[in-house]
């Protein structure tokens, strides 16, 4: 009886630790997921009011991958407006853009400033346009 009690329990442990280095290697994996860090920016015509702001953030040759992570990056000093627009360009004299990020607080604020274009499962949520026309 003891035997097969024993045999049991390794059987377990082994089967779980299997499992347990299986989940390891997928939590490793996860980890080593490339996640574009923001460029070097800088900011320009930046305007506040109460509830709307918006600003251009400056990346010499950015791409629409460093322009999309500038605005998200950008996005987390918001604080207070409701509603911004993001905009990434490639010098202070360009007259289009690389990325335009449209950032909202929440859904409320979403549905009076967008018509509800921005959508999101989590808030704030950004709405992304990036035509990069000299890209």
């Amino acid at each position: 009886m003891r035997t097969r009690t024993t045999l049991a329990t390794l059987t377990a442990a082994g089967l779980l630790a299997t499992l347990t280095g299986c989940g390891s290697s997928d939590d490793q994996e996860a980890k080593n997921v490339d996640t574009p860090k923001p460029p070097a920016y800088t900011v320009a015509n930046k305007t506040e009011k109460t509830k709307t702001g918006s600003v251009d953030l400056i990346v010499l040759d950015a791409t629409v991958d460093q322009a999309k992570a500038a605005i998200h990056d950008y996005a987390k000093s918001i604080n207070g407006p409701l509603n911004y627009s993001i905009t990434v360009i490639r010098s202070d004299t360009d007259k289009v853009y690389v990325c335009m990020g449209e950032w909202a607080k929440d859904q409320q604020a979403s549905d009076t400033y967008t018509g509800g274009r921005i959508k999101g499962d989590t808030w704030p949520a950004i709405l992304m346009n990036c035509p990069d026309p000299k890209g």
